[in-house]
This record gives C-alpha cells, sequence and structure tokens, in this order.
C-alpha cells in the first residue's frame, strides 16, 4: 500500500494533502458562468505532488470572444487558490513560443468541466507537443538574449566594484534568472513546475557541469571560497556562468551576437575579479 506521508526537507514527515470531489465540485460551481466553457486543475494537485502549503491552481478557459480576466487569488477552506483565464488562442500562442512552451507544456492536468469537448481537445493537444519544430528560433532567441545579458553582466562588474551590496544583489539576481533562461529554452528543457525548474535544467546541462557548479553558487544553493563574502561569491560566480553559457551555445552564436558577447567574456576575464 503506498505511504500517504511525503518526507520534508529535513528527513520528517507530513501528510501528503489531496482535494476531496466535494471542495472540487463546490470550487466549479462557484467559478462557472456563461462566458466559461471549461475548469482545469493544474499544479502539484494535479500532478500528485501537494505540499502543506501548496495553492490550488485553477484555470478556467474561456471563449475565444471574451476578454481574459486578470488573475484572482481567494481562500477557500484553509487553502490558497489561484484562478487564471485562458482560451483556445492564447493555448495555441503558448504552443508555438519557445519561451512559454518550455514552461507549460510538460505540466499535468485535470480537466474538471469540458462543456463542448474543446477544453480535452486542447489538452490531447498539449500532450501530443513536440518541441523540435520550435528548436531554430529557440537557438535563435538565446542568441539574442545572451547578447542582452550583456548588459546585466556589466552591471554585475560594476557593482563588484562599488561594494554596494543591494545593487549587487540586484544584478545577480538579473543576470542569473537571464542565463538560466537562456539555457532552458536553447536546450528545450520542459519545465515540470516551478520547484523543478533549475534543477531540471542542471540535469540536462549535466549535475557535475562547470556551468551546474557556478549556477548552484549564483544561486545561494552552494558555497564559493570561504574567505569571499557569499554575496560577492554568487556575484563572481554569474560572471563565470556568463562564460560559461557563451561556453556552451558557442556553435550556434550567429556573427552579430558573438562579437558582443566574445568582447563581454574578454572583458569579464580582463577585470580581474575572477
Amino acid at each position: 500500500m503506498a505511504d500517504p506521508t511525503e518526507l520534508n526537507e529535513t528527513g520528517g514527515r507530513y501528510e501528503a494533502p489531496t482535494l476531496s470531489e466535494e471542495f472540487l465540485n463546490a470550487l466549479v460551481a462557484e467559478l462557472d458562468n456563461d462566458d466559461i466553457v471549461g475548469i482545469i486543475l493544474g499544479g502539484s494537485f494535479a500532478r500528485g505532488e501537494a505540499r502543506p502549503y501548496s495553492d490550488v491552481d485553477i484555470a478556467c478557459f474561456v471563449r475565444d470572444a471574451v476578454k481574459l480576466p486578470q488573475k484572482r487569488f481567494f481562500y477557500r477552506n484553509g487553502r490558497l487558490v489561484s484562478v487564471a483565464a485562458t482560451n483556445a488562442t492564447d493555448i495555441q500562442s503558448r504552443l508555438t513560443n519557445p519561451e512559454r512552451a518550455f514552461l507549460f507544456t510538460a505540466g499535468r492536468r485535470r480537466v474538471l468541466l469540458d462543456k463542448d469537448g474543446s477544453v480535452t481537445r486542447l489538452m490531447q493537444e498539449i500532450d501530443a507537443f513536440n518541441w523540435p519544430p520550435l528548436q531554430a528560433v529557440a537557438s535563435r532567441n538565446a542568441n539574442f538574449y545572451l547578447m542582452i545579458a550583456a548588459e546585466s553582466a556589466h552591471k554585475v562588474l560594476n557593482e563588484l566594484v562599488s561594494g554596494d551590496e543591494l545593487a549587487l544583489s540586484y544584478a545577480v539576481a538579473s543576470l542569473f534568472s537571464q542565463l538560466t533562461l537562456i539555457v532552458a529554452i536553447q536546450r528545450g528543457v520542459l519545465v515540470k513546475s516551478d520547484s523543478t525548474y533549475y534543477r531540471q535544467i542542471e540535469e540536462s546541462v549535466g549535475l557535475d557541469s562547470i556551468w551546474t557548479r557556478y549556477h548552484r553558487i549564483a544561486a545561494g544553493v552552494d558555497t564559493g571560497s570561504a574567505d569571499v563574502p557569499p554575496l560577492v561569491a554568487r556575484g563572481i560566480a554569474t560572471l563565470h556562468l556568463y562564460q560559461e553559457t557563451a561556453n556552451l551555445l558557442w556553435s550556434i552564436l550567429e556573427p552579430p551576437q558573438r562579437e558582443v558577447i566574445k568582447q563581454t567574456v574578454k572583458v569579464i576575464e580582463e577585470a580581474g575579479l575572477l
């Protein structure tokens, strides 16, 4: 028989939460209206991986002619419920855009309401998603984004020199996020959830790779040199991460971007901070 508990981060156990059919049916009844054609449950509860503080991810499918309402949040039975709205046009856009597809297509979903069968068909289309047709666009975008990230690399260099810790913290976070996204879309990593985003990308590059080593230091998960302040170590790691990301993408870099990226790597090396 399956163990109904899960190990928490400290090695203890917690009761794995579930949602009753009564709770889900009540949510559907509350959210349904004439503009809605379907409702799905996503996130950790749909995957069967919910934890004590997991929110309930709901997506309402509205008719294409209806303007998408703003995402909203509320509590029901002590649980945070997040409600997003989408439609067929929005889904089609996600499936053809690398930056949206990689964060969207791998998640599990459960259909709670489908008035005309269209939501089930869309879920089948998502399940059949194939990344290769997007690879060329993804690689071009990664080229461009790595060039743009040169500005953030310069900001990290500036703040390492200035000693402004808050400014350095912002610059590190910005460059770290950019480089993570660049590698994710170039490699076509289909992310299952926010919680596995970093881990899946590190696994794709290699858990023992130099890129992953610097990624983990930049994230603050691992530590750098003991005689270097943690934030400074993270800043230095993001600069190394820029260099390693350039190495990963070097064979596909296009001439206009390649020159900027090559020069940025040179500036980082000559700064004498690594």
